[in-house]
């Protein structure tokens, strides 16, 4: 019991690992593709917009790589 519930805190931290850095690179590429110079404490509407659109973008990008992946998990494991 011990054992099954040791692999499940390792499976969450991995997850939550995994969220994490996808959050940060999204941070990190939407921010160099879309705030040019940085000079103002606030995001111009220009800005925002370039953000927003990027971000929309990373995460159904994500959810449909998180998809694929799934299905083909399965299918491995009809497979066995």
């Amino acid at each position: 019991w011990r054992s099954l519930a040791r692999t499940m805190d390792r499976a969450q931290q991995n997850e939550l690992e995994a969220i994490t850095d996808m959050f940060n690179k999204m941070t990190e590429q939407c921010f160099r593709k879309c705030v040019a110079v940085y000079k103002e404490p606030d995001l111009s509407v220009g800005e925002a917009t370039c953000v927003d659109r990027c971000v929309h973008k990373y995460m159904t990008v994500h959810g449909k790589v998180q998809e694929i992946l799934g299905q083909q998990a399965q299918q491995a494991q009809q497979a066995q």
